[in-house]
């Protein structure tokens, strides 16, 4: 109680105006996200990527990727190598996530798993990759492709299973193997299918993820979004939506974003995983000094008290939640 006492008052008094810029820098937690691409092989329902995003499509080089891990290995604990785009469409993702692992940095990926044959997979293990994150939107072809639009669910359902079953030939404990489900209302009825479908394919952890609504549209865009998309079960809801009234269920004091950072596929380096457009990008590691620089800079501590007063309007329009996840794990290694 103390303690939640205590980061309301800190809340509280790091939204108001009068403290410096100084105060608002809580330190690198270790952890970041670097975009392999922006560019996508589907059309999913609801992605910002090919609905929303302006900026230019483009990858990632080897060589600038190698660039930031040299320079930032001693501070580096964990990459999600996603951001706004599918991560194998980068031909030398795997080569990059083999580099980041020999450096003693775990690395997560996320994919929609339409890309995987024989040599990818090969690849993967390869790489040591620490965690994979494998998505199925249903249990089901129906269900599964009017979401994810583009995609084959028996190709992906058995991309998924060999994977499995390679790992568990080769009797190792990488790749962490997450099955990630998106709950919505087209798919809810699916929940316990899904179930016993996570644990035919092999995979360690079967994760329910929660809906975002976009903190990118408006807000009468995004209450139509939740008229036609949230799941009944409000369990399976990040958001309490009644009579046309749209809330948050429940919403971190200071967002955790705060202390960890994106890096996109030309270097630029924004504050905020909502940020697809780059409208809150704060320097370039290219060409302004490296991303310990820009972390200490006066421009980022400027954007950190500013989100954090919720000046900007992906900050006022956010749908980060600490309800964005429920699991069952099969099996408890990580």
């Amino acid at each position: 109680m103390i303690k939640k006492f205590l980061k309301k008052i800190l809340g509280f008094l790091l939204k108001t105006s009068f403290l410096p810029s100084r105060f608002y820098y809580f330190g690198f937690n270790g952890r970041v996200a670097i975009e392999p691409t922006n560019a996508c092989n589907l059309r999913c329902r609801l992605c910002p990527t090919w609905q929303y995003q302006k900026r230019e499509m483009g990858f990632i080089k080897f060589e600038n990727f190698k660039k930031i891990i040299d320079e930032n290995k001693d501070i580096f604990k964990r990459i999600n190598m996603i951001f706004a785009g599918e991560p194998l469409l980068n031909k030398d993702i795997f080569k990059m996530v083999k580099y980041a692992e020999e450096k003693g940095i775990e690395v997560l990926i996320s994919t929609n798993t339409t890309l995987f044959n024989d040599d990818r997979i090969k690849e993967l293990f390869d790489s040591d990759l620490s965690y994979l994150i494998v998505c199925l939107d249903g249990a089901s072809k129906e269900t599964h492709e009017q979401y994810r639009r583009g995609s084959n669910f028996e190709q992906v359902k058995e991309n998924i299973r060999k994977i499995c079953q390679t790992k568990q030939e080769k009797k190792i404990k990488k790749p962490y193997i997450i099955l990630q489900f998106l709950v919505m209302k087209q798919n809810e009825h699916e929940i316990e299918r899904m179930i016993q479908l996570a644990k035919e394919l092999g995979v360690d952890k079967l994760d329910f993820k929660t809906l975002s609504l976009g903190s990118f549209v408006e807000l009468d865009k995004k209450i139509q979004l939740a008229k036609e998309n949230l799941p009944d079960n409000i369990n399976y809801s990040r958001f309490i939506f009644r009579d046309g009234y749209l809330a948050a269920k429940s919403k971190p004091i200071l967002c955790s974003w705060l202390r960890q950072t994106v890096i996109l596929w030309n270097g630029d380096v924004s504050m905020c995983c909502y940020d697809f457009n780059g409208d809150l990008v704060v320097g370039n590691i290219f060409k302004d000094g490296g991303l310990k620089n820009i972390l200490k800079s006066k421009k980022y501590k400027e954007y950190r008290k500013m989100a954090i007063q919720r000046k900007f309007k992906l900050c006022q329009n956010c749908n980060f939640s600490s309800e964005t996840t429920k699991s069952i794990i099969f099996n408890n290694n990580k």
